[in-house]
């Protein structure tokens, strides 16, 4: 087929000439730079623009024609585009034209109408992203998750595609390559947010991410790897059958691993990471998880807001808080020290261990939890003081520490008759005495 002088062999000869090198080597057999795409930027630089122009004039040649040779090219395009304009990858093009041209098609033609486009595309990754040859297909690798994204993430994902990209997440997982991990569980929570509910859960392919994601935990070294796998874990656990707060489940598996981990962390923003998600575990069963998230997320240094959030954390009636109220009082304990290093780090761990607190202990009776937190908020207590002198009375920080008091004081406040316990009334009256300091006084 030719469009006034142009044939779809010539677009398809120009396309090829723009995917991205196939590697010489494994990508974990050999270091990979940017600089080593210099040359592939280059032919893109020039190629790319002239590919566009000839869209433009060709657009119904190619984009209008159900023959077998424009669908072709049209896939073919399609997938280029989706290689190009992928983020983060390390031959990518620093050109916002190209990319936001690119970007331009893709949005117009993805999602696809035409099943025939979509089966060549399938044909096409499934040939590229084969376990013998997908560790020298960097282009493919980051199109494919492009695509999926584009294509699925407003639909649903048909059972074909669901088992191949589950076979390809679990592929490139295998490599050492942290990008390459960051792509497997990005597939993974696609399937789990567009396959079919109950084919996922029929077939265990919730279980089956869930063991692939669960061996990550320990190891990461960035929030975003982070952030990327406890999402993907916790989207899985809304597939498991018979999950309830009553006995122990594979949330009680992800709680320990979490409070283990915000101690053991690369660095204390992996470590925040942890802690988030053990806010998320501890509110999973309660009857009005998303009003506690929700108002977890207020502005907690204001009286009202903060006063609203207390009033609904209280009611978290999740009995995991109660499986792990001690260890969660040991964390807090244990990573206290984190509260005297970076003025703004200090502020965020301090903010979200009020959180946890608000979420994991407090919703607890006094008549449980009471012999282990009056020695724990003794203690605690003075630490907070030590931080706000450690950070040169900075405001921030004095806010978050009276907010953090109050929510001690409110819980103490309502003690029962049953409990003779003189320790609650003196520790009372110390917080109370406290928070009418100037300090505190002064910096409402």
């Amino acid at each position: 087929m030719t469009c006034s002088g142009v044939s779809c062999q010539d677009l398809k000869h120009l396309i090829d000439s723009c995917f991205v090198p196939v590697l010489k080597q494994d990508l974990d057999d050999v270091p990979l730079l940017s600089d080593h795409f210099n040359e592939y930027r280059n032919v893109l630089e020039l190629q790319l623009p002239i590919l566009y122009d000839l869209l433009q004039q060709k657009q119904e040649c190619i984009f209008g024609s159900d023959e077998p040779e424009a669908c072709e090219t049209l896939a073919n395009l399609l997938v280029l585009l989706c290689e190009v304009t992928a983020q983060n990858t390390i031959y990518g093009l620093s050109h916002e034209s190209i990319e936001r041209n690119g970007n331009r098609v893709l949005r117009e033609h993805i999602p696809l109408q035409r099943m025939v486009v979509e089966r060549i595309i399938f044909e096409f990754y499934q040939k590229k992203l084969r376990k013998d040859v997908w560790k020298r297909q960097l282009g493919s690798i980051h199109g494919f998750l492009r695509f999926l994204q584009l294509q699925y993430s407003g639909q649903m994902l048909p059972k074909q595609w669901v088992h191949f990209c589950l076979s390809v997440g679990l592929t490139v997982r295998e490599s050492h390559d942290p990008t390459c991990k960051k792509i497997g569980v990005l597939i993974f929570q696609l399937i789990l947010n567009s396959g079919d509910f109950s084919h996922l859960q029929e077939q265990n392919i919730h279980g089956v991410i869930y063991d692939s994601a669960y061996k990550d935990v320990d190891f990461f070294d960035s929030v975003e790897a982070a952030t990327d796998t406890w999402n993907c874990l916790y989207t899985c656990l809304r597939f498991f059958e018979d999950l309830d707060s009553f006995n122990w489940s594979q949330l009680d598996d992800l709680m320990e691993k979490a409070l283990k981990n915000i101690t053991m962390a690369s660095n204390i923003l992996v470590s925040l990471c942890h802690l988030q998600f053990v806010i998320k575990f501890g509110a999973y069963f309660a009857i009005n998880q998303n009003d506690i998230l929700y108002h977890c997320e207020a502005d907690l240094n204001d009286p009202n807001t903060s006063e609203q959030c207390r009033a609904i954390c209280a009611t978290n009636n999740s009995y995991t808080i109660f499986r792990w109220a001690k260890d969660i009082l040991n964390m807090f304990n244990v990573n206290s020290y984190k509260l005297m290093q970076d003025n703004e780090i200090s502020q965020k761990f301090l903010l979200e261990l009020h959180k946890c607190y608000l979420v994991c202990i407090l919703p607890i009776k006094l008549e449980i939890i009471g012999p282990h937190l009056i020695t724990f908020m003794e203690k605690f207590t003075s630490v907070l003081m030590e931080a706000i002198n450690a950070h040169r009375m900075d405001i921030e920080i004095i806010k978050l520490t009276r907010a953090t008091l109050e929510t001690f004081a409110l819980q103490l406040h309502h003690y029962p008759d049953s409990l003779d316990n003189k320790d609650f009334a003196k520790l009372h009256k110390a917080l109370d005495k406290l928070l009418k300091q100037n300090v505190f006084v002064q910096n409402k």
